[in-house]
């Protein structure tokens, strides 16, 4: 087993899970956990795995499963369980869903006791690490700190076998994406730059081939492991595809899983970005093994096309009256702090009226 202690422990080995989850409860001395799980914590044997990974002593408090969209009260709801079931911890199982609001509800309430959580990914695109988006829980609670890091991460690749491969696809892009904007962010940081352009490698050689592949073990590790890279890296900062997917998917339903958009502004974005990177872009190309001269925006969204997410945004029920609204948004997301150029929100109505 692989132990890292970049941020935070992170636990890296196949089946992992049933060595690490005693450890790091024990480690934190934690008998009372609180179990926190969205639909990708319950895709396969997962939940039954962790359960029975859990020591014999555990006094476990399982929430309601979290749905795609978490308003305030559940947060609200969730912290009076943990402190009605006298918790000591959190477990959150699953993907961006239940990670995220586990590092909300961590950080949730300041005067409270420590909320120390211990997350468990089954997806590939979010490890518990990187900015938080949960927008109806980060605007409406006055009760909030900075979401709180994991006392632990658990990856276990075996733990992202079942998904679906249009899902696999989604998520993965996702990550890459995450590599790439961070590298590109303006913040200085060049670890961060390292581990991005390492993930951007892996992703261009292994995404692929796991949604092709189903159930190929070796794809799906190496994809966890860009999910790492791309949440550390991502402390740099993210850019504008990110933004302007939130934003999309903020204002519009039945958008499909996170990063299904990202090749469909990915074009547009890039291009925006392009007087403001020097020679970054081709500091990607060579991470990709893309041959001399090759256009990494069309690469990608190539790559996405192979995949089969979608090429632009007009294959989404997105009306010509929402683009203000989903220019705004993405012109207010903290991502767009640290695009590399300055975007606006006419930048970003442009942006989405070419990716249509």
């Amino acid at each position: 087993m692989s132990l890292i202690t970049f941020l935070t422990r992170v636990h890296f080995a196949d089946r992992v899970l049933e060595d690490a989850l005693p450890e790091a409860l024990n480690r934190l001395g934690a008998t009372r956990p609180l179990l926190i799980a969205d639909a990708a914590g319950h895709i396969g044997d997962t939940a039954s795995r962790l359960e029975h990974a859990l020591p014999l002593d555990a006094i476990v408090t399982t929430f309601p499963q979290l749905g795609p969209s978490v308003p305030i009260g559940r947060l609200r709801a969730a912290s009076e369980v943990f402190v009605k079931g006298d918790c000591d911890s959190l477990i959150c199982l699953g993907g961006k869903t239940a990670l995220d609001f586990g590092r909300v509800l961590a950080a949730f309430e300041p005067g409270t006791a420590s909320r120390p959580l211990i997350a468990v990914p089954t997806t590939v695109a979010n490890v518990g690490l990187g900015p938080v988006h949960m927008p109806g829980l980060m605007a409406s609670s006055g009760k909030l700190r900075q979401p709180a890091l994991p006392a632990a991460i658990l990856l276990d690749a075996t733990m992202t076998l079942a998904a679906e491969p249009h899902t696999l696809a989604a998520n993965g892009f996702n990550a890459l994406t995450n590599c790439i904007e961070a590298f590109l962010a303006t913040a200085y940081n060049p670890p961060a730059d390292g581990i991005a352009l390492e993930g951007i490698r892996r992703s261009s050689l292994f995404l692929e081939r796991a949604v092709s592949e189903h159930g190929n073990l070796d794809a799906h590790r190496e994809l966890l492991a860009v999910a790492l890279n791309a949440g550390l890296a991502a402390q740099k900062g993210l850019g504008g595809v990110e933004a302007l997917a939130r934003a999309a998917e903020d204002e519009i339903e039945g958008t499909g899983a996170h990063g299904r958009l990202h090749p469909s502004v990915m074009r547009p974005v890039l291009a925006f970005n392009a007087p403001a990177v020097g020679g970054r872009y081709q500091r990607i190309a060579e991470a990709m093994a893309l041959p001399g001269q090759s256009d990494v925006a069309d690469a990608l969204v190539t790559m996405g096309q192979r995949l089969g997410l979608p090429e632009r945004l007009g294959t989404e029920p997105i009306d010509g009256q929402r683009l203000d609204s989903v220019a705004r948004r993405a012109a207010a997301d903290p991502a767009n702090l640290t695009n590399p150029r300055h975007a606006t929100q006419a930048d970003y109505r442009a942006l989405l009226e070419q990716a249509l």
